[in-house]
């Protein structure tokens, strides 16, 4: 497949003419929740029409069914959106992914049977490979899937420590890829420890990232762009149960931020302007199962550039670091 590929040179390609990737970025990860296929394309164009244009996928997904989703919805729209994709993790059993739908609606349903589903994900796993063989075999299925002979960006997704990751034979298959136009970009995604140290050693160009208020990420000098996801999860939670847990405390941060941050609405709005801010040379990923959170997401990016907004949210970080601490911890 990659011997198909486009040869072009330096300013020749059509990746060179798409326009930068924005501010703000749809993460697909949870796409495949939607038990319908016209509930998913209805979110994914409803965050394209919102104009978000970036959107971030990965060979896992959906138990491997996400890339072909997304490609079915970039069919007319390839030059008009950037997709990144990862390789290194296994779908896990393509056989049940169709069941995948009613089988989250049914745990949603049962608090004790997500929790322990949780806590066997959080556990030990086997040490993974990431090499150039594994990389280019699973960048020929996510082409397929995807439906297209290019990918903007391509990651090495999650690396751990104890991992075995052959990062100059990563680099030699890049540069060779990105000298023919497959991959635009390549990069290391996920928590920030093991990444930004194998960023560093292996000259990635992109680092993609868990960023967050009560954890914020200091990427390496070398990156050309950094992208953060998991921004509001989190925070968000845990913010809530601080606010929660004292009425005075609620009044005291609607005192200083002028806005009620107990509100999730609020709270998420200041959370992404807080990303947004903090990497303003690079994008942010937000990721949702309900379309009618997609706008007010694209509000709080363009938000985060006003002079009122910026006031409010300079107050938000100071109670975060009073009520945290720079380490994300609480306060007693």
């Amino acid at each position: 497949m990659f011997d198909a590929a486009p040869s072009i040179g330096p300013g020749e390609g059509r990746l060179e003419r798409k326009a930068r990737q924005p501010r703000l970025g749809f993460g697909c990860a949870g796409l495949m929740r939607l038990p319908s296929r016209r509930g998913r394309q209805r979110l994914l164009g409803e965050a394209f029409e919102r104009g978000l244009t970036h959107f971030d996928v990965a060979r896992m997904y959906g138990l491997g069914m996400a890339e072909a989703e997304l490609g079915r919805f970039a069919r007319g729209r390839r030059d008009e959106i950037t997709i990144a994709t990862k390789f290194g993790i296994e779908p896990g059993v393509p056989r049940l992914a169709r069941l995948q739908a009613p089988a989250r609606a049914a745990i949603a349903r049962m608090p004790a049977l997500r929790a322990a589903l949780k806590q066997r994900g959080e556990g030990p796993r086997e040490p993974r490979r990431y090499d150039a063989r594994a990389a280019r075999r699973s960048l020929e299925t996510s082409l397929g899937e995807l439906q297209t002979d290019y990918v903007d960006y391509f990651f090495v997704h999650d690396p751990a420590p104890g991992d075995a990751v052959d990062l100059d034979g990563l680099a030699e298959l890049f540069e060779d890829l990105g000298q023919r136009g497959v991959v635009r970009a390549w990069g290391i995604s996920g928590d920030p420890d093991p990444c930004v140290s194998l960023t560093r050693e292996s000259g990635a160009t992109v680092l993609q990232v868990r960023d967050e208020i009560l954890a914020p990420v200091q990427p390496p000098d070398s990156v050309a762009e950094t992208i953060g996801f998991g921004v509001l999860a989190r925070p968000l939670a845990r913010i809530q149960e601080h606010l929660a847990a004292a009425p005075e405390r609620r009044a005291h941060w609607r005192s200083k931020v002028g806005r009620d941050c107990a509100r999730p609405e609020v709270l998420a709005s200041l959370l992404l302007q807080d990303a947004l801010e903090r990497n303003r040379s690079g994008a942010v990923l937000f990721a949702t199962t309900r379309h009618e959170r997609i706008g007010p997401a694209v509000a709080a990016a363009e938000a985060a550039s006003r002079e009122l907004d910026r006031t409010a949210l300079g107050a938000f970080r100071v109670c975060v670091e009073e009520a945290f601490g720079a380490g994300g911890r609480a306060v007693v």
